[in-house]
Formats: structure tokens, sequence, C-alpha cells
């Protein structure tokens, strides 16, 4: 339950902050791919769609909405919640109904991603936290290291300059929160 209040209050985050960027700065590509984000958040949180079912494709604000669902009622939906989305200029629901291969593909592209939301957002704001401790101390070259979270392990990877810096680096990610275990995969540039 946690999870699911924590990923609303992130959607709905998302969505308040970003909203009023969007209408003033973003243009051309930016403002597309801002609304495709938008979209596919709208799709993980309403527990009627299948988010992995659906494929988006917005140009100049005209959203193109293509893929398999189960019924009438899954297309009309989805075409309903984006034309709901501030920025939305038209919407074409090419979705296709067949139930069977919505199905197959719900279930095969859930056994090669067996985290729930509620875990994906747990582990972004874990990279999160790791990423900002990293940049908060002078003696990391953080631009340099990428942080990758999965069900609490976070793996470092990148260059460092020294054995050193590598250790400390996997020291401040030990020390974020939630964090169970360390992979520490940095590559020491000759000292």
């Amino acid at each position: 339950m946690k999870n699911v209040l924590l990923a609303a209050a992130l959607g709905v985050l998302l969505f308040t902050s970003a909203k009023a960027r969007a209408d003033s700065s973003f243009t051309g590509a930016a403002k597309d791919a801002w609304l495709t984000g938008k979209i596919e958040t709208a799709f993980v949180l309403n527990a009627h769609l299948n988010p992995f079912a659906i494929d988006t494709d917005v140009d100049n604000g005209v959203v193109h909405l293509t893929g398999t669902v189960r019924d009438d009622i899954d297309r009309d939906l989805a075409g309903e919640v984006v034309k709901g989305l501030d920025g939305v200029v038209e919407v074409k629901n090419d979705i296709k109904l067949d139930r069977a291969s919505a199905e197959k593909t719900m279930a095969e592209r859930q056994s090669a991603e067996t985290r729930d939301f509620g875990s994906w957002v747990d582990d972004a704001t874990t990279t999160a936290q790791v990423k900002s401790k990293l940049i908060g101390n002078p003696n990391v070259a953080a631009a340099k290291i990428n942080v990758d979270t999965r069900d609490d392990i976070v793996t470092l990877s990148g260059r460092v300059g020294s054995s050193k810096e590598k250790e400390l680096a996997e020291q401040l990610a030990a020390n974020v929160g939630d964090v169970e275990d360390v992979k520490n995969n940095l590559v020491v540039d000759a000292e």
C-alpha cells in the first residue's frame, strides 16, 4: 500500500510540477517527449490499462496510439485518458483488439520485467539519492559514475581517478537508506 501511495504522489508531483514549464518553455521535439512521458505515466497510473500493451508516438501534439488491447473498452479508455491531458492537440487511436494477443504480450513483458511499479519507483528514488551523495562529495567525479539500482542493490559503473575514489563512491552508496548491497564495477584510471 505504501508503494501505491508513493507512486500516486510521484505521479501527481510530476504532472503538477512539469505542467507550468511544459506550456511555456518546451517546444518542438522537447514538448513531444515531455508529452509522451506524461501519457505513459497516465497509463501506468491507470489501474484499468496495461501500459505495456499500448505504444505512443507524439508529433507536434498529435498523439498516435498503437498496440493491442483486450477489448474496445480498453481502447476507448486509452484514447479518452490521452484526450484529457493538457498539450494534446489530436488523438489517432489505432489500437487493435485481440484478447489473446494482448494477454500474451502482457505476460511476456511482465516475466521479462518482474518489478512492479512501486519497486521501480523505490529503485529510482534510491538511484537519485546515491547520485546526489556522489555529486555532493567534492572528492568524487560523479559525472563519470553511472548508478543503477534493482531491488535495493546498487551497481556503480564508469571510471574514477584512484582506488580511494572508487572506495569512497562505494561507501557513499552503501550509506544510503534502503541500499542492501553495492556492486562496485568502477574502473580505476592509471593512478
